[in-house]
């Protein structure tokens, strides 16, 4: 992003006001962007936690702008929670194994498992 502002203001020193101007054309450039890649056109690809979001492009042409900006604005709100996968597959698919916790704890540890204080 950067290197664009950089292009966009031919290499030259700006005034406060013209970089913002800037900065707002390359955001506005990048939200069109993301628009564009709900229906897999465009520079940007919708990565699978997101993939619900997505539509057909010719879907996307018959909707009335209202309900564009009620799917892109739910799109821009969803913060990607998903639940843990309760198993993990290997890449191969050869192996499948239960999913462990993030954090190891030996049995009825109450401490937090890295180190802590000790305790006198």
């Amino acid at each position: 992003m950067n290197h664009i502002l950089k292009m966009k203001a031919d290499w030259r020193q700006l005034p406060s006001l013209s970089i913002i101007d800037n900065v707002q054309d390359v955001v506005k450039l990048q939200l069109v962007n993301l628009r564009a890649a709900l229906t897999a056109h465009g520079d940007f690809t919708i990565v699978s936690a997101y993939a619900k979001h997505t539509l057909p492009y010719h879907v996307w042409s018959v909707l009335t702008s209202e309900r564009k900006d009620s799917l892109f604005q739910r799109f821009l709100n969803d913060r990607g929670l998903r639940e843990a996968p309760k198993q993990v597959t290997s890449k191969d698919g050869a192996f499948t194994l239960p999913a462990t916790p993030r954090v190891a704890k030996k049995p009825g540890q109450k401490t937090r498992p890295r180190a802590t204080k000790t305790k006198k």
